[in-house]
């Protein structure tokens, strides 16, 4: 009776022991891969998915000390973080390494392996700087391992979002047959993109691999280079100082107004910087031009000599010694905003017939610098018939509504874009409103943020110049989550009595045709600025 009741009783138990097994939570499922007791079908070697950890897999440093980590749901790695808890993301040089097990390819015949991942912000070469890699002798060393990278096909990839995308390629026959392991190997320098993988599988059997879809010229055309992900076949060549154009904001860009020195604070630096296209056959062509889609802002000199666009005949190699010539451009819409504008330019005719090569060269000194970003060229035979001279100020921006004796104006009026920088403002009845940087730091700019309004920062100031008699003018600020921007009351006024009641600030006796409004805040961050919502100008009768 008593091994009847022991035998019922250990049956209960283990019942018991094998229910509670069934249930334990999914983070503590026994890890895929076959690395951690589970077998796998036949025919699959590895199949690690990194939906709730790192798996099996190590991240190595070779350089710097990033690391891959596991987060939204896959392992991941960037160089582009918030390293120092300042809440701002800078990029750190490194390159790390993503490490499988030991793979056993010993009964394999053929085999590939499949990768789901996603890819963002990738300025360079994409399989260079975000690689797959394969060994056969790794032995813990990355650097004294002998790699096979295996290349492959990057369409859909660093795109505007993280699509998750799955790219398959063979296991070349040298590795079949033997125990291997597969690498993610993450390379950043001045630009970091950020890499997710989400599973890796490797099975038998073959793929078909596809090359990148190639961009199939239209007849007649030349050149036709996008810089949206990288800096295509153009080379970035400084002529003095040390600048370079590098590809952000899907354009290529340069700039000498930058944090140089990592301080948190930007900087002028001088220099004059080529970007220079691969040589070009014009053979046997009667005509053609170029089209470039480009945007310039801050510009505080001539934009074409600042901004030049170039042809030569002669380049070897050196800027210095190749013959140039300007290809001068119209420069409506450019200079004040990041408003990308198309312009097409012939090609002079005594460039037809040779090679050539065109350039971008960006000048700046240590005062100013502008920002120029090029979105694409497209050079092509025909020639452009809508080609403008060069020139073309842009028409003065109008603005306010006029009530009475009073000019209203509404800082969201102007259709301005947002961080739009400051110059002069035309109003409806020929009244101006002039924004100066002066010796701040930062220059006066328009904000789309809340109402929208016109931002002055300590020391910029606000000229108002009329060919009427300005009676007091009236500004409301902005009041933004809890703040009232008006320079906690440091506003001075060169006619006239101020006075600051919370986002009203008012200006009488003024009894002149101009007047200047300056901030004068010695404090910083928020409580600093004036963010100017409406202004009234009132005349005298």
């Amino acid at each position: 009776m008593k091994k009847i009741l022991y035998s019922v009783f250990a049956l209960a138990i283990a019942a018991f022991t094998f229910t509670s097994c069934e249930d334990v939570p999914a983070p503590y499922d026994t890890p895929q891969g076959g690395q951690g007791g589970q077998d796998l079908p036949e025919g699959v070697y590895i199949d690690q998915s990194f939906l709730n950890s790192l798996g099996d897999f190590n991240s190595i440093s070779e350089s710097g000390e990033l690391e891959w980590y596991h987060d939204y749901s896959s392992a991941m790695v960037t160089g582009y973080q918030d390293f120092d808890g300042d809440n701002v993301k800078e990029n750190k040089p490194g390159v790390t390494w993503f490490v499988s097990p030991e793979i056993d390819l010993t009964e394999a015949e053929k085999a590939y392996l499949t990768v789901n991942m996603a890819l963002c912000y990738e300025r360079g070469d994409i399989n260079e700087n975000n690689s797959i890699l394969i060994s056969k002798d790794y032995k813990g060393d990355v650097t004294t391992a002998t790699w096979q990278q295996l290349t492959y096909n990057t369409d859909g990839l660093n795109g505007d979002d993280f699509e998750f995308i799955d790219k398959s390629m063979n296991i070349p026959s040298d590795y079949i047959g033997g125990k291997v392991v597969v690498a993610f190997r993450h390379t950043c320098a001045e630009r970091s993109s950020t890499w997710e993988v989400k599973s890796l599988k490797i099975q038998e059997g073959e793929v078909e691999e596809t090359p990148d879809t190639p961009d199939v010229p239209e007849d007649g055309v030349i050149l036709d280079q996008d810089f949206t992900s990288t800096l295509g076949d153009f080379t970035s060549v400084s002529a003095s100082g040390t600048l370079k154009w590098y590809n952000d904001f899907k354009s290529a860009m340069c700039t000498g107004y930058q944090d140089f020195d990592g301080d948190g604070q930007k900087e002028n630096q001088a220099g004059v910087t080529y970007f220079i296209s691969p040589e070009l056959s014009l053979s046997g062509i009667e005509s053609a031009y170029m089209t470039i889609n480009h945007a310039i802002n801050y510009e505080k000199g001539d934009l074409n000599e600042n901004n030049s666009i170039l042809i030569s005949k002669d380049y070897k190699g050196d800027v210095n010694a190749a013959t140039w010539e300007q290809l001068t451009y119209n420069t409506a819409g450019l200079g004040s905003s990041f408003t990308f504008v198309e312009n097409n330019i012939n090609i002079p005719v005594e460039y037809l017939g040779s090679n050539v090569v065109i350039a971008f060269r960006h000048t700046c000194n240590d005062s100013f610098s502008s920002t120029w970003e090029v979105k694409s060229i497209k050079v092509q035979e025909g020639k452009a018939e809508d080609v403008e001279e060069p020139g073309g100020d842009d028409e003065p921006i109008i603005g306010g509504e006029v009530s009475g004796n009073s000019v209203i104006v509404k800082a969201n009026g102007f259709g301005l874009e947002d961080k739009t920088e400051l110059s002069t403002l035309t109003l409806v009845d020929g009244t101006t409103l002039t924004f100066a940087k002066n010796d701040g730091r930062t220059a006066p700019a328009f904000y789309t943020l809340g109402s929208g309004s016109f931002r002055m920062y300590p020391s910029n100031t606000l000229t108002i110049n009329s060919t009427k008699t300005i009676e007091s003018v009236d500004v409301t600020c902005d009041e933004y989550n809890g703040t009232t921007y008006n320079a906690s009351g440091d506003i001075s006024t060169s006619a006239g009595t101020i006075s600051v009641d919370g986002a009203a600030v008012t200006v009488t006796g003024v009894s002149a045709n101009s007047l200047t409004l300056t901030n004068t805040s010695a404090t910083t961050g928020a409580p600093s600025q004036i963010r100017i919502v409406e202004l009234t100008i009132n005349y005298a009768e």
